[in-house]
């Protein structure tokens, strides 16, 4: 919903209510609350289509072990896109990752456990950070069964 469409909802409001509000108080809080239904709905619209132009980027170790792979599960272009592999002392830039795609760097041995620490910006110029852990023998982010929130002193 634009503004002025904000604004003519929110005036009709205004009127239901006062008309109403004359006849019973009970009927003018129904419409106080369904005007403010109708708002926190276009206003989580807006913020809806806002949060999801957002890039998402993951690293994860390839099979082998030898090549690191970059995915931008967003729903935009992440550009400028810098890695860091520690405590390997390995670093790259990527110029752009599309939505959906992935990029492989590949690396002169393989690595057993280390961090990635991701650094870029969205379309608009927006920084953002990530740090994924990689392994090649253990579990890594993409574990379904991971709690989102430590519970009960999960180990790890």
């Amino acid at each position: 919903m634009d503004k002025r469409q904000v604004a003519a909802v929110f005036i009709a409001g205004i009127a239901i209510f006062a008309y109403l509000s004359f006849i019973g108080q009970f009927a003018a809080s129904i419409v106080v609350m369904v005007i403010l239904i109708i708002g926190m709905t276009a206003y989580l619209t807006v913020l809806g289509k806002t949060i999801s132009e957002i890039p998402e980027l993951t690293a994860k170790l390839s099979q082998d072990a030898k090549a690191i792979i970059i995915r931008n599960s967003g729903n935009t272009s992440a550009v400028h896109i810098h890695a860091a592999v520690v405590p390997l002392d390995i670093e790259y830039d990527v110029p752009e990752i599309p939505a959906e795609e992935e990029h492989t760097h590949s690396l002169d041995a393989m690595i057993s456990e280390a961090k990635v620490v991701i650094t870029w910006k969205d379309m608009k110029g927006n920084l953002f950070s990530h740090e994924s852990a990689i392994s090649a023998l253990g579990k890594g982010e993409d574990d379904l069964l991971k709690p989102m929130f430590p519970m009960f002193d999960i180990k790890k």
